[in-house]
């Protein structure tokens, strides 16, 4: 859980102005803050959660205007820094717009969508040849999958391990092969009466 209170170690200098970001440490705190900002606008925009997560954004966005203000001791630290700048910004650009679209009526709001019984909603995506080989890709479904059981309310969410999550990629990967004559399965997870699915289906 990404927490403006423990992120970014600054060292001052004389007169308390900031001299430099302490450890690489800080900006990985920072990275993982803005993919749990991802995840919990990919909940707001799919009918999940009633509200943005407004708090959890202004954070990151206090937390990046300064590291803005303060040097950086290696050019490496700098670089990762302005990539996950970039990264940010071309998020944010496209949330404000989805909210315009909300706004202007181009689309419901979500929980006007939920109450509708809009269809169900993809929130990742994963290809896999064999299950058994394809651990890091895996590994990201896998930890998307009891991120977005854990924010719908499911107790069990982080239950579920990755070895048994593995044995059922590979169980429906093959019979899905032996029934569609496919060598590629397409994993996807799905929300859909506010419940998260794991679903495949031969590789395009």
């Amino acid at each position: 859980m990404f927490s403006p209170e423990r992120s970014g170690r600054i060292i001052e200098g004389a007169g308390g102005f900031p001299v430099a970001v302490e450890t690489e440490e800080d900006l990985e705190r920072l990275e993982a803050g803005l993919r749990q900002l991802k995840i919990e606008y990919d909940m707001f925009f799919a009918g999940a959660t009633p509200r943005p997560p407004i708090e959890l954004r202004a954070a990151i966005e206090r937390r990046i205007k300064q590291y803005s203000q303060s040097p950086f001791r290696k050019y490496a630290s700098r670089f990762h820094f302005n990539s996950i700048v970039s990264k940010y910004n071309s998020f944010s650009e496209l949330w404000s717009k989805m909210l315009r679209n909300v706004e202007e009526g181009d689309r419901p709001a979500p929980a006007v969508a939920d109450r509708a019984g809009s269809g169900p909603r993809v929130m990742a995506t994963c290809r896999v040849k064999d299950p058994g080989r394809e651990q890091e890709s895996l590994r990201q479904l896998h930890a998307r999958f009891l991120e977005l059981r854990k924010k719908l309310g499911n107790a069990s969410g982080g239950k579920l391990s990755f070895e048994s999550f593995v044995s059922g990629v590979a169980s429906q990967a093959k019979k899905l092969r032996e029934k569609a004559g496919c060598h590629e399965v397409e994993l996807r997870l799905v929300i859909e009466d506010r419940k998260v699915q794991l679903k495949a289906r031969p590789g395009r």
